[in-house]
């Protein structure tokens, strides 16, 4: 009986070097048109449901504020992090920051809203997000050209205990989706 710690050692390894347990990689994308991939892979997450979803480029995150099921709101975001058994394989992360009861949108740009939560008293609670537009101007080092760009800002406040009271995110407009 000394030998049974080899078995599942021997198992184990196997599997690590065979690679299972893993979904397999994903397929890298053609090399044609890139920005027309990342829409429609953007698009392919985005529901019915979705008020608004922003992803950042480099690292793939993103956030989303969508309509539940229950009626009302939540913002969470998704990062995608490694399997701390399996360093071969990930996972998508979702992190809730907050759920609202209201959520208003600028009717000149759906990109811009206001969610908030309204406690049992009537008065606005200490759940909060916010987007807002900026554009921005600079002029390139060496030249007079100039440079525009059009970001959003997203500011998620949650005062709530055990929370981060507030974490803002900037994101380039072509990021954002919304319906």
């Amino acid at each position: 009986m000394h030998f049974s710690w080899k078995l599942p050692s021997v198992l184990v390894l196997g599997c690590a070097m065979l690679g299972l347990g893993c979904d397999p990689a994903p397929q890298q994308a053609p090399k044609g048109d890139t920005t027309a991939a990342k829409v429609a892979s953007r698009k392919d997450r985005v529901t019915s449901n979705t008020l608004l979803y922003c992803e950042q480029p480099q690292d793939g995150s993103f956030i989303e504020i969508v309509r539940t099921a229950s009626g009302g709101y939540e913002a969470a975001t998704v990062t995608e992090e490694y399997d701390p058994w399996d360093c071969r394989c990930t996972f998508e992360k979702r992190t809730v920051f907050g759920q609202y009861t209201t959520c208003r949108v600028a009717a000149s740009d759906p990109h811009i809203l206001n969610c908030y939560r309204v406690e049992p008293n009537g008065s606005i609670g200490k759940v909060v997000v916010s987007t807002t537009r900026n554009v921005r101007t600079q002029t390139v080092i060496g030249s007079s050209q100039e440079v525009t760009y059009t970001e959003l800002n997203v500011a998620l406040i949650n005062q709530d205990p055990g929370h981060t009271p507030r974490q803002d995110f900037n994101y380039d407009m072509g990021d954002c989706i919304t319906q």
